[in-house]
């Protein structure tokens, strides 16, 4: 009975990054939280590079070229993405990216202000 008693549920905080422990008891007043620092090895959160910005809403960079500024994120596609493309697309969107038409120049352009 003292296992099920010091059974701790590890949770992420979305917000920091850091390991969040919880104690759940059914039918008792008491509950206990653990808080821990994230570790050197785990990521912190937000994000700060571009690439790990795009990665983290899950999109591929492998087939992206990804430029930066103080203004915004350039994002734009290393040869033609074919059905590729809408998924990547939404995925953007989701970040606050839009799609700019310029012909071989076509892009996404994502503003800072929004990461």
């Amino acid at each position: 009975m003292a296992a099920k008693k010091d059974k701790i549920t590890w949770i992420t905080c979305p917000d920091c990054g850091s390991k969040i422990g919880i104690v759940i008891s059914v039918g008792k007043a008491e509950t206990r939280v653990i808080h821990q620092e994230p570790s050197s090895t785990e990521e912190a959160w937000p994000p700060q590079s571009a690439q790990a910005i795009l990665e983290s809403a899950g999109v591929d960079t492998s087939q992206l070229n990804i430029e930066e500024d103080e203004a915004q994120i350039s994002v734009s596609p290393k040869k033609f993405l074919g059905d590729l493309w809408g998924p990547i697309n939404d995925k953007i969107r989701e970040i606050g990216g839009n799609w700019v038409r310029d012909g071989r120049n076509s892009r996404w352009e994502i503003p800072k202000e929004q990461n």
